[in-house]
């Protein structure tokens, strides 16, 4: 991929740190995606379990409900003993 972008006329090290985060991401997001698809599906089930509707209140469907518990949890006033 480096060989790619460098005959784009891109130098080495922009090249390099290019495909260097082409090759991360397209590591990492499918994981992440993968991660809040199973918490979605948890959070359904577990839901139709307990005869509530479920995570269907933030945004369409839910789906930012993993966004909102991470803003609550950044959010959360910090405890130290």
């Amino acid at each position: 991929m480096t060989a790619f972008f460098q005959s784009l006329g891109l130098p080495f090290e922009a090249a390099w740190l290019l495909s260097t985060i082409i090759g991360i991401l397209l590591i990492a997001l499918p994981l992440m995606l993968a991660v809040a698809m199973i918490i979605y599906v948890d959070r359904k089930i577990w839901a139709a379990m307990a005869l509530r509707r479920g995570p269907n209140v933030v945004g369409p469907f839910g789906l930012l409900q993993s966004f909102a518990d991470g803003a609550k949890v950044f959010l959360q006033e910090t405890i130290i003993p």
